[in-house]
C-alpha cells in the first residue's frame, strides 16, 4: 500500500462515558491519553474512556473566571477570549474558578505551560493589574 493510503486512514474514536456511565462524544486517542494522564479519566477497555469529573461544569468554570476578570486579559489589558490554568493542568491544576484567569489567545499559547510566576517575571513591566494577577496566582497556590 502506499503511504496516502496510511494518510488517508482515520483514526479509531475512543469511546468516552461521563462520571454516570452515559455515552459522550467519542474523541480521538491522543486525547483519551492526556485526560487519563492528567487524571481526569479511567480507561475501561482498550477503546473506553470514563471521565472522573463532569466536563460541562468546565464550561460554566471558565464563564464565571472570564465574567469575574471582565473579559480583560490579565497579562496584558487586552479582550480575553480564553481562560488560563494559573497551575497548568498538566502540572495537576484543578479546573476550577479558583485556578482560571482570563486571558487572551496570544499571551495564553505564549505562557504554554510554564509556571504563572515565571511567566510573571517575564512580563512584569507590562502586566496592566500587577497587584490584581499577583492576587489571582497567590490564591491558587494555597
Amino acid at each position: 500500500m502506499n503511504q496516502s493510503h496510511f494518510q488517508n486512514r482515520e483514526e479509531p474514536l475512543i469511546k468516552v462515558l461521563n462520571m454516570d456511565d452515559q455515552i459522550l462524544t467519542p474523541c480521538k486517542p491522543h486525547r483519551a491519553v492526556r485526560e487519563v494522564e492528567r487524571s481526569r479519566a479511567v480507561w475501561i477497555d482498550e477503546q473506553t474512556i470514563k471521565l472522573l469529573y463532569n466536563p460541562f461544569l468546565f464550561r460554566d468554570y471558565r464563564k464565571t473566571a472570564l465574567k469575574r476578570d471582565r473579559h480583560t486579559c490579565l497579562w496584558c489589558g487586552g479582550p480575553a477570549t480564553t481562560v488560563d490554568h494559573i497551575i497548568p493542568s498538566s502540572k495537576g491544576g484543578s479546573d476550577l474558578p479558583h485556578n482560571l484567569l482570563a486571558s487572551c489567545s496570544d499571551c495564553n499559547t505564549k505562557r504554554g505551560n510554564r509556571s504563572a510566576f515565571s511567566y510573571l517575571k517575564e512580563k512584569a513591566h507590562t502586566v496592566p493589574n500587577l497587584i490584581k494577577l499577583c492576587w489571582r496566582i497567590f490564591r491558587a497556590k494555597r
